[in-house]
């Protein structure tokens, strides 16, 4: 194959500077950080039958702040919900609900019609002097998984994030007393997951890491990259 001088040249510049193309490329990162969360799903890789359901302790970062369970409403619809108390201090919290629909269960080895809907809200219940955070939002997404071994399954994840509420609103422009929230703030997220779970009869085990790739929000127009989220749960099952 031909190459060209031009382009020869090219590859040696990136060669010779491309730790300084790496630690530019990071610095990018960290600077468009935003306070948003993104919970993990920690999905099995099938949803649970009638009856059947799991609840245990989340973690945020690695430390132990939140709970979720998730149950079988019938063979082919599971509910769940999550709580994270992030910051007592504040007050901060997520609440979510979510809906799954298995429209093939009963496939062994990979699970590929599980498909959800949910919503939930990031919420501050004290003042805060530098800003007081609020959004709710709504998303969808798909959920297929794959059983490796007998105890051990992945899943991939992908929800879309849809927000609207309060955001950075700071002490002396929030409402007061009997006041109507603020809505200056919409956006929207792409966040492909990746769940490792190891389950056996009565316990389960799960991994999870997630990438927000493309976070669009009003309040400042442009596309935002936010570092990874990592999180895992220990759960009981019946």
């Amino acid at each position: 194959m031909y190459i060209s001088e031009s382009c020869k040249r090219k590859i040696g510049i990136f060669n010779k500077y491309y730790h300084i193309f790496i630690i530019g490329y990071f610095i990018v990162i960290m600077t468009s950080c935003q306070t948003m969360f993104f919970p993990n799903t920690l999905a099995p890789a099938k949803t649970y039958s009638t009856g059947k359901g799991e609840v245990g302790i989340r973690t945020f970062y690695i430390v132990p702040s939140g709970a979720d369970f998730k149950v079988g409403v019938t063979d082919e619809i599971q509910v769940s919900g999550i709580f994270y108390p992030i910051n007592i201090l504040s007050g901060a919290g997520v609440y979510e609900a979510s809906l799954q629909m298995n429209m093939d269960p009963s496939e062994h080895y990979k699970y590929l019609h599980i498909f959800g809907v949910g919503g939930g809200a990031y919420v501050t219940t004290k003042a805060t002097t530098g800003s007081n955070n609020q959004a709710n939002y709504v998303y969808e997404g798909y959920y297929p998984g794959f059983v490796i071994t007998d105890h051990i399954s992945v899943s991939l994840p992908l929800r879309m994030y849809e927000f609207m509420g309060r955001y950075n609103c700071s002490e002396d422009q929030c409402p007061g007393p009997g006041a109507k929230p603020l809505e200056r703030y919409q956006g929207a997220a792409f966040v492909p997951e990746m769940d490792w779970c190891f389950e056996w009869r009565y316990i389960a085990l799960r991994f999870g890491l997630s990438m927000p790739i493309q976070f669009w929000e009003s309040y400042n127009p442009e596309t935002v990259i936010i570092l990874p989220d990592l999180s895992a749960g220990l759960y009981g099952k019946w």
